[in-house]
């Protein structure tokens, strides 16, 4: 993934300038364009001495005899400057690599993601809702995470029942609705080459993203973290007719990531995952036009007719220039309203990347390159259509119910009719769980306490005692000596409690003060037991 070297040239209508000010407005390494133009420059100067040494030891070859001393020094130059070209180039060409794309006009200037511009907003994106991702994939008996963890590490899952339904069911929809579109479904390999790999991903993924294949032969090759990669590889070489474009892909793999540089982020849940289903869109077009600014708007409307299919609210963000990655020219991402967890969280992201990685695989515009014309090479774009297991959290925190989850209507044709409309809970939320979990020691601990004999002072289920409860406080405080935290749920009036709270605690300030600002019916039930 490179820029076109005759940028850098000034004598060929390049400005170097304007790569230095396009890697200040990136926050990167403006050191990077000295670099290439140095470099460049010797190695142009090393390629005309060669080119002089060519000529020169031709005519010592058609000399006589006498003349073949000069020959044999001349061959040794060329060596010597044959070692120094490779050098230059090598060095050239690691610095070329490392620089960005020439970002758009309308990317905001800033390297702090808070400054992303919203474009536009769809849907309910402010309601909140009770339980996140983590409790309801939980509830619905989704996921075996310790199970996964124990078998393949951090962030190793089992997803199951419900859930593997929904999944398929995203796929399903997803391949349906782009083949109408005119996308072509295309099933990649899971792993590359590492020669292909470095053409089409930047140095700091096979760092902090990329999982190395190990096997019997000597070929090194990846995991690919998404179908994209594979995807741009699909013409490697190739020349593209005008006739034959734009082309459409909806590509469909499994994707593997380190996650790396994501160290103690969403641990939990299956949002943040090493391991998932994605299917996303590929194009390519002509370089010339604005026709890939066009299939940009194209392919981010999709994803957004998607999304408005599935009901899941949403905002648009265009991505300032420090976030790019190198090889996009300008980056939107959708972002879905998560009421549970009260966020936006990332699901779609298009790019344009221009030439930028077709220049490296040589996807060429056109037949073939005319005598003295200058070759072009299309621009590639790619955008998520559905990374399923963060879709399936958007599904459960959006359609969350007191009982279950509803199920999308788009989606119920690819469910089976068993399921209904409905996939209910089947298990508490996790901090339900251990909640009760304590509450349950708790009670086993302080019944151990009481002596044998005396009954009048054993702890009686709430739930025979609740409806007995008037707005006496003297008869609340009488059975919160006797009845467990639960009591406290919706059973009382809150000008009791605080009744309750003058009445017995009033010369205990410290007490009164920590039950006021906090509310919390476990401590009101601690205080409860200190009197």
């Amino acid at each position: 993934m490179v820029l076109d070297l005759d940028l850098f040239r000034p004598e060929k209508g390049g400005d170097p300038e304007k790569i230095r000010a396009n890697q200040k407005k990136r926050f990167d390494d403006e050191s990077l364009v000295d670099k290439v133009v140095d470099n460049d420059l010797k190695w142009r100067q090393c390629r005309h001495k060669a080119d002089n040494l060519n000529r020169l030891k031709n005519n010592c070859s058609k000399a006589i005899a006498e003349k073949m001393k000069a020959r044999v020094l001349i061959d040794k130059e060329m060596a010597e400057n044959e070692k120094q070209l490779q050098d230059f180039e090598i060095e050239r060409n690691k610095a070329l690599g490392e620089i960005g794309n020439l970002i758009h006009s309308s990317v905001p200037i800033s390297n702090d993601e808070d400054e992303n511009f919203v474009e536009r907003l769809w849907g309910d994106t402010t309601s909140k809702k009770k339980y996140s991702h983590v409790d309801l994939i939980h509830m619905i008996d989704g996921i075996e995470a310790n199970a996964g963890a124990d078998v393949a590490g951090g962030r190793g899952y089992f997803l199951k029942g419900p859930a593997v339904l929904l999944q398929y069911a995203l796929v399903q929809y997803a391949l349906q609705k782009w083949s109408t579109l005119n996308y072509t479904p295309i099933y990649t390999p899971f792993f590359m080459r590492k020669e292909v790999m470095q053409q089409v991903a930047q140095l700091s993924q096979f760092d902090e993203e990329l999982y190395k294949v190990s096997g019997k032969g000597s070929e090194e090759q990846y995991l690919i973290a998404t179908s994209e990669q594979p995807l741009a590889a699909l013409h490697k070489g190739e020349w593209i007719p005008e006739g034959s474009l734009p082309k459409r892909y909806i590509g469909i793999s499994t994707c593997f990531r380190q996650e790396a540089g994501s160290h103690g982020r969403d641990t939990r849940g299956i949002f943040r995952v090493h391991q998932f289903e994605k299917v996303e869109q590929f194009t390519l077009t002509s370089p010339f036009d604005n026709k890939s600014w066009e299939m940009f708007d194209e392919m981010i409307g999709n994803a957004e007719k998607f999304y408005q299919d599935l009901g899941i609210g949403y905002r648009i963000v265009n991505i300032v220039s420090g976030a790019l990655n190198n090889a996009a020219a300008k980056k939107f991402d959708l972002e879905a309203w998560f009421p549970g967890s009260g966020a936006f969280r990332e699901l779609v992201s298009c790019s344009n990347c221009l030439d930028y990685q077709a220049r490296r695989l040589l996807v060429r515009y056109g037949q073939t390159k005319k005598m003295n014309a200058q070759t072009d090479y299309v621009h590639m774009l790619n955008a998520t259509a559905c990374a399923v297991t963060r879709v399936i959290c958007a599904i459960m925190e959006t359609y969350q119910t007191e009982d279950g989850i509803l199920v999308p209507p788009v989606l119920r044709q690819f469910l089976p009719a068993s399921l209904g409309e409905k996939i209910p809970f089947v298990k508490s939320a996790p901090i339900e769980e251990e909640e009760s979990k304590k509450v349950k020691k708790h009670k086993e601990g302080m019944k151990k306490k009481q002596p044998a004999g005396d009954a009048s002072k054993q702890f009686t289920e709430p739930s025979s005692i609740t409806a007995t409860i008037s707005t006496n406080s003297h008869e609340l405080f009488r059975f919160a000596k006797i009845a467990d935290h639960d009591f406290f749920h919706g059973a009382v009036n809150s000008d009791v409690i605080d009744g309750l709270i003058g009445e017995k605690l009033g010369e205990r300030d410290q007490l009164k003060t920590n039950y006021t600002l906090g509310r919390s019916p476990h401590r009101l039930y601690d205080i409860l037991r200190t009197v």
